[in-house]
């Protein structure tokens, strides 16, 4: 992929983050000596091998067999049941990175860096606040989303302050909001801040907000999440 960087300049960075996120969090973890260090092998060496044919440093016929579209597919699920038993951060990293790998292995094609997104793939990478900034001819848009933003930004900066731990998610998530109603921003953050996302966080709101554990200011945060996530 290294000398298709010019013609295929999506696959090619798409490629390189997720094989130097692969090498750091299975190294990480294996400097740490965290658990399931036999899994930080596995993946610490593949990662290598798809390095190594990456920048194309030598044709090797075993490597070829080695990284086959099925090896990321199968280290993921094993990666999955690891989780069930025990969770640490770099094992979720290095899994989510074999998912991002599956995913990007089923998606492309060999000749083109081009994908044809479906419905979901596009509710999960786009939000009906992104990019309403630059919409100057819908001021109606752009007043409803600035609303939505920064009251929950003030929300949860109070229930940020009181530790609750889903203002944290939620300030994250329309601290990305601000950025992509603001900017013209990369596909992670977009995915970041996506109907998806919104979805989600909804979900988890939901679940809470009739635990009894929220201030009346988290709930009222969680109520305009919902209605967000609707409007998505």
């Amino acid at each position: 992929m290294f000398n298709a960087t010019q013609e295929q300049w999506n696959k090619s960075m798409a490629a390189a983050s997720i094989v130097f996120l692969q090498v750091a969090f299975s190294l990480i973890s294996l400097v740490m000596n965290e658990q399931h260090q036999c899994y930080s092998i596995v993946v610490f060496t593949y990662s290598l091998i798809c390095l190594f044919s990456f920048i194309n440093a030598s044709y090797v016929r075993d490597f070829d067999a080695l990284q086959v579209n099925f090896t990321p597919i199968l280290l993921s699920f094993v990666g999955m049941f690891a989780l069930q038993k025990t969770f640490d951060f770099m094992l979720l990293g290095m899994v989510i990175t074999m998912i991002a790998d599956s995913y990007f292995a089923l998606r492309y094609k060999d000749t083109s860096d081009k994908i044809n997104w479906t419905c979901i793939e596009r509710f999960a990478m786009e939000s009906w606040t992104q990019n309403a900034f630059q919409q100057n001819k819908d001021i109606a848009l752009q007043l409803v989303c600035a609303i939505f933003i920064f009251t929950q930004l003030a929300l949860n900066i109070h229930g940020a302050q009181q530790k609750e731990l889903i203002c944290f998610l939620y300030f994250g998530f329309y601290m990305t909001r601000v950025a992509s109603f603001l900017l013209e921003t990369v596909l992670a953050m977009k995915i970041a801040q996506s109907n998806m996302t919104a979805v989600c966080l909804a979900i988890v709101g939901g679940v809470t907000i009739f635990s009894g554990v929220n201030s009346t200011m988290t709930n009222i945060a969680i109520i305009i999440m919902i209605l967000d996530a609707i409007l998505g």
